[in-house]
């Protein structure tokens, strides 16, 4: 696993702690603790065995590195800590070691403690993507009649609401948002199958056993054992690319804004946030970059996680073992997205002269489809069109304004609720959407 020097930029330190050591092994042992509880109230282990396992499922008593080590000669984490667990016991009760781990395999432990750490990591998160809607829905509001420059194919086009614009990014990493409320919900279940998916080794007890088991992890009981069935961990995967998907758009479009010969916004500043090692006179989008940053590793990963669902039979060979490290760094590429979003869009700040600057800059391009349809109205839309060209030329030659080029339409062409159509409502729609959710 990279350092955290070099994962400095791919993670936030709150999502990365849930998978970190401890937390990985924290989990695994509350696996085993909860399942000593469940053997033992259904009669199958003794109850002073399942009370001297609980006591040696603590995760300070254990060194990290020789089971990360031995891991790698088993395949499967579950194994070292097993028998380090085992000899824990055994230091406590002799016999209660026997119980250890019992009726359970490798893959119930770890698919159980991944998806103990995704309900460590996501509900911040899920919670902090609201704060963010929330803050962009305000500015939008704020700005549901500030006209600014439309662009397409990174062109001047015809003008619409600031608001708009705002209103559209928080609409998407809403609708991501709650893909992934719903993707996370479902995998908030507990895995126990046992050697192959049958529980044999639980006989008549197997049920109660699964019930409690589900109880004390307090995660839901599915209809059976999905070892080979990961429909559930790839939807997730692909919900949390959505969501970096639909951060890293508003963070595209805050870079090109805060472009100087641009000017129309910035990201919050404070000591230190966006400068550069040579250039004293840089204010760098540095949230934008960290939101861009993760828009690229995160369907990478998602892919990765998507391909490995081809498994065999009841247990895999390397496509389940490729899953959670790679949904790990997916849930924390995901946390330093939203961490840098929750700081930007609270404090993004826009700058109105600029827009209209920007607007006066390019006059012909932001009136020449209303004069169109104006003039069409009269004449036909080709007479129109043939025109609003010549009008065009001649304000390029230097022959004046477009508008006064098209004399009889400066009343129409200066009305500003005229030229932002219907884009104010837009914003209301968009942000009425949002407050039915």
């Amino acid at each position: 696993m990279a350092g955290r020097l070099v994962n400095a930029l791919g993670s936030a330190s709150r999502t990365a702690e849930a998978f970190s050591d401890s937390a990985t092994l924290r989990h695994m042992l509350r696996f085993e603790a909860a399942l000593a509880h469940a053997t033992a109230a259904a009669g199958l282990i003794p109850k002073k065995a399942a009370a001297a396992i609980e006591r040696a499922c603590d995760a300070t008593l254990y060194d990290f590195g020789p089971l990360a080590e031995a891991a790698r000669r088993t395949a499967t984490l579950t194994v070292p800590v097993v028998k380090a667990l085992t000899a824990e016991v055994k230091k406590r009760n002799a016999a209660a070691a026997a119980y250890v781990h019992w009726g359970a395999t490798s893959q119930d432990v770890l698919d159980c403690a991944m998806v103990l750490q995704l309900g460590e990591a996501l509900p911040p998160l899920l919670k902090d993507l609201g704060t963010i809607v929330d803050a962009l829905a305000r500015l939008a509001k704020k700005h549901r009649t500030t006209t600014m420059l439309g662009r397409t194919l990174l062109q001047p086009a015809t003008p619409l609401a600031l608001g708009q614009k705002i209103a559209g990014w928080a609409s998407d990493i809403d609708r991501a948002k709650r893909r992934l409320a719903e993707s996370f919900a479902e995998t908030q279940i507990v895995q126990f199958g046992g050697a192959s998916g049958s529980l044999s080794a639980l006989g008549a007890k197997a049920e109660p056993v699964m019930k409690l088991l589900a109880r004390q992890l307090e995660l839901t009981l599915p209809p059976g054992p999905w070892f080979t069935q990961r429909v559930r961990v790839a939807a997730l995967a692909q919900d949390i690319a959505l969501v970096c998907g639909a951060l890293g758009k508003a963070a595209r479009d805050i870079s090109l804004m805060m472009q100087i010969e641009v000017g129309e916004a910035s990201e919050p500043s404070g000591p230190g946030r966006g400068g550069s090692s040579t250039m004293p006179h840089k204010r760098n989008p540095v949230g934008a970059a960290l939101i861009l940053a993760a828009a690229n590793r995160a369907p990478h990963l998602a892919a990765t996680i998507v391909s490995g669902m081809v498994q065999e039979h009841e247990r895999a060979l390397g496509g389940w073992q490729s899953e959670w490290p790679t949904l790990a760094a997916l849930c924390e590429t995901l946390g330093s997205a939203v961490e840098a979003m929750a700081e930007v869009a609270p404090g993004l700040a826009i700058d109105a002269d600029a827009i209209q600057a920007n607007m006066d800059a390019t006059e012909p391009a932001v009136f020449a489809e209303r004069a169109t349809f104006l003039l069409a109205e009269k004449m036909g839309k080709e007479k129109a069109h043939a025109l609003v060209e010549a009008a065009l030329a001649e304000s390029a030659k230097g022959g004046g304004s477009f508008i006064e080029a098209l004399g009889q339409l400066k009343k129409e062409l200066s009305d500003e609720k005229t030229l932002l159509g219907y884009s104010p409502k837009f914003v209301d729609r968009l942000l009425a959407d949002l407050k039915r959710r």
